[in-house]
């Protein structure tokens, strides 16, 4: 491999988050019953007229902009003529020679910048699925709004194409274009992949990568494919242009057909669409929709609050949880206290209760006022994870549940001085055993003192105490 350099373009589809297809009003959402949101235009039938939807323009318009491409002033749809087995029509009403962006990049945190070429408007095509003796269709999806993102050969590494996937998805989630779940199928990605030799200008023969269904399984088949191209180089063989799946059972990728060139689609322009001349309003409008972009969250997060490295990574991943740690930040100023506790007992009580972002009913300042009790002293670990796990999905009053629950922490020593002599008196071994420099016992001691107390008693307070009182009795 040290012979050869590695290059990569990825092709990214992805489904834009509006409420009716791209030329009907049918409905795009996924978990309807097979073949209910369909109509004559979306199943093609004869004599049907499509109608574009301007909320797909405007979104493409916004894509495209957090891409940093330049928006071509006039397009139109053109008809790709290929056999889809689940879009009735036979062709796919697309674009080709004039797409709606190009000329842009995505920046990654690495510095590097990945060039794009073009973002380009389509229809999505229908699901097959597969059964032993037969293969059914569910038109739903057939005709949603389809975005693709077509990079330049310039990534350079299958780790290089994970981090590009990654921003690129961000970056989507972000200016709330489309909701990327890959495992809905509004995510999808194809690579093309080639080797040369290095110092060479001339790209090598690419092969298309099909059928992953996650980045990791993107970053597995660009492996695997390195390898397998790397091995027919080697042994004077010669890469055939053609198009691979992946197989994730068996690790590794297998042909599906010759690939095709441009002329194979037998473009023309759609007759049935008028030419779209791209409001410069749109356009202004769009960019105002734009916020910070997920490098720029980076930033700032490093830069105000100190996050770093794995858990830099769960913020800008989660936008919910990032606007709810900058929320609770209003009312708790402990930037390094509300982290450990977003990313320890809240995401715990999250993924426990298997709550979605809109079942979590706790308000960031109540989670704050948790916070801030158990940093003050007046709940201690226990107390204060269990009012985060009563309000967590109800936003009771925490006040008031702390008083219903009698969870305040017990910090004075009057009220904890009974429970530290009963616990010195029962425990003379445990005593013992700390006189002799055994530490760790005192925790055993402090573990009595918090059973006692049923929960309520300071565990710092409690330990001061026990040793104070064990070192004057040993006097």
């Amino acid at each position: 491999m040290n012979s050869y350099e590695t290059v990569i373009g990825l092709e990214v589809h992805t489904q834009l988050k509006t409420e009716s297809k791209i030329f009907c009003s049918c409905p795009t959402t996924f978990d309807s019953p097979p073949n209910t949101n369909i109509c004559p235009v979306c199943c093609g039938y004869p004599g049907v007229l499509p109608v574009f939807n301007q909320k797909a323009l405007e979104l493409a318009i916004r894509v495209s902009l957090a891409l940093n491409c330049q928006i071509n002033p006039n397009v139109y749809f053109e008809r790709k003529n290929y056999f889809y087995p689940d879009l009735p029509k036979n062709f796919q009403i697309s674009q080709y020679k004039m797409p709606l962006g190009h000329s842009g990049y995505l920046k990654l945190a690495s510095g590097k910048t990945i060039r794009i070429n073009r973002v380009h408007l389509e229809e999505d095509a229908g699901k097959l699925i597969h059964r032993e003796d037969c293969s059914l269709i569910d038109f739903n999806r057939t005709g949603t709004p389809l975005l693709e993102i077509v990079s330049e050969p310039e990534i350079n590494s299958p780790e290089e194409a994970f981090d590009y996937l990654r921003y690129l998805k961000l970056t989507l989630i972000y200016i709330q274009a489309s909701d990327c779940d890959m495992e809905r199928g509004s995510l999808r990605c194809d690579a093309n992949i080639s080797l040369r030799k290095k110092g060479d200008k001339i790209l090598g023969t690419k092969v298309e990568l099909k059928n992953m269904n996650t980045f990791k399984g993107v970053k597995a088949a660009l492996e695997h494919e390195v390898r397998r191209q790397a091995k027919v180089l080697q042994s004077s063989g010669t890469i055939s242009q053609e198009t691979r799946l992946w197989d994730a059972g068996s690790s590794k990728t297998v042909v599906m057909r010759t690939k095709e060139q441009a002329h194979d689609y037998r473009y023309f322009p759609e007759p049935d669409l008028l030419d779209v001349a791209v409001p410069g309003a749109i356009i202004c409008s769009e960019k105002t929709k734009i916020k910070e972009l997920p490098l720029e969250k980076e930033e700032r997060f490093k830069k105000n609050y100190g996050i770093v490295d794995k858990e830099l990574e769960v913020f800008i991943s989660n936008v919910w949880l990032a606007d709810f740690l900058e929320e609770a930040l209003k009312f708790y100023h402990q930037s390094r206290e509300l982290v450990n506790w977003v990313l320890g007992p809240f995401l715990e009580q999250v993924n426990l209760l298997k709550l979605d972002p809109p079942q979590v009913k706790i308000s960031a300042e109540s989670f704050a006022k948790i916070v801030k009790y158990f940093s003050e002293g007046k709940m201690n670990n226990l107390a204060a994870k269990k009012i985060l796990s009563l309000t967590i999905a109800t936003n009771d009053d925490i006040d008031e549940v702390i008083r219903k629950e009698k969870l305040i922490q017990v910090s004075d020593e009057n009220g904890l001085i009974a429970f530290v002599d009963e616990a010195i008196k029962e425990n003379p071994k445990a005593i013992s055993e700390y006189l002799e420099g055994k530490h760790q016992a005192i925790q055993f001691l402090v573990g009595q003192v918090m059973r006692k107390s049923k929960g309520k008693a300071n565990p710092k307070v409690a330990r001061d105490m026990l040793e104070k009182n064990i070192k004057e009795a040993g006097r």
